[in-house]
């Protein structure tokens, strides 16, 4: 299945940039803006968000997986680094799972490898079902106080009205399944442990919703991984602090010689 919605900018190196919950594409402008002079820079809209086709009822992280290596088929690609945020990490993983000879690398950004505990799976459950019962804007009100951290919220109100803007795109149907298929997401530790893919792994030191004491103990996992902590960010440290998430990026794919 195709995306609804893809960019395809630059040349070089192809990184796909897979975005987070409840976001789009949109969030990876910078990344688009100041990598595309260096590498080919892939995004994808979701179904649901943003400018991506209708949400289909069932549709599954593994799904979501299989649409990014289906963009990468039809522009020709065999090999990319993944670059995943938060929901995004884990399509990344299950990519890495179920398509391992399409990666080059792999950019872990404000996510987990750990499957929701029953706890967390319930609490998504009772969101999705107020999100179609009418709650959506309530819930997004919610997840903008989590997705920013302090320093951002406090000093960057460009930033915060650029959030503001991407969560008007999702739908209900699209926050509501996508909540559903994280909750029923895979662990991916033991796959950590496995893969000898050069992974690099970015947490913001202000991140609530994922805290980087879980990059930490992803790094923990890997037999060839970096770590990186960007100071005064929150969960999206590539949309906070975009500079630095970029250099991190350049930085890791030049040390192993990706390009």
């Amino acid at each position: 299945m195709m995306p609804g919605f893809y960019t395809d900018d630059g040349s070089g190196l192809p990184i796909i940039f897979l975005h987070a919950f409840p976001l789009n594409s949109s969030m990876w402008r910078a990344q688009r803006r100041d990598l595309n002079s260096f590498f080919r820079v892939l995004t994808l809209d979701l179904p649901g968000f943003g400018r991506g086709e209708e949400f289909v009822e069932g549709f599954s992280i593994d799904d979501a997986a299989d649409m990014a290596i289906t963009l990468l088929d039809d522009r020709g690609i065999d090999r990319a680094v993944f670059c995943g945020c938060s929901m995004g990490g884990y399509i990344t993983l299950s990519a890495l799972k179920r398509h391992p000879d399409r990666f080059a690398g792999m950019v872990l950004a404000n996510t987990r490898a750990g499957a929701d505990s029953l706890a967390a799976q319930q609490n998504r459950a009772e969101q999705a079902t107020a999100i179609r019962d009418g709650g959506l804007q309530d819930f997004l009100d919610e997840m903008l106080g989590k997705l920013l951290g302090e320093s951002t919220v406090a000093s960057a109100p460009d930033v915060v009205r650029c959030v503001e803007d991407i969560l008007r795109h999702a739908t209900p149907e699209g926050a509501a399944g996508m909540l559903e298929a994280m909750a029923a997401r895979q662990d991916s530790e033991a796959l950590l442990k496995e893969t000898r893919i050069p992974i690099c792994i970015i947490s913001g030191s202000e991140d609530t919703l994922i805290p980087p004491s879980e990059a930490e103990h992803m790094h923990s996992l890997l037999r060839d991984g970096e770590l990186n902590i960007i100071p005064n960010a929150g969960h999206l440290s590539c949309l906070e602090r975009p500079v630095r998430f970029n250099t991190i990026v350049r930085g890791f794919i030049q040390s192993h010689h990706l390009m």
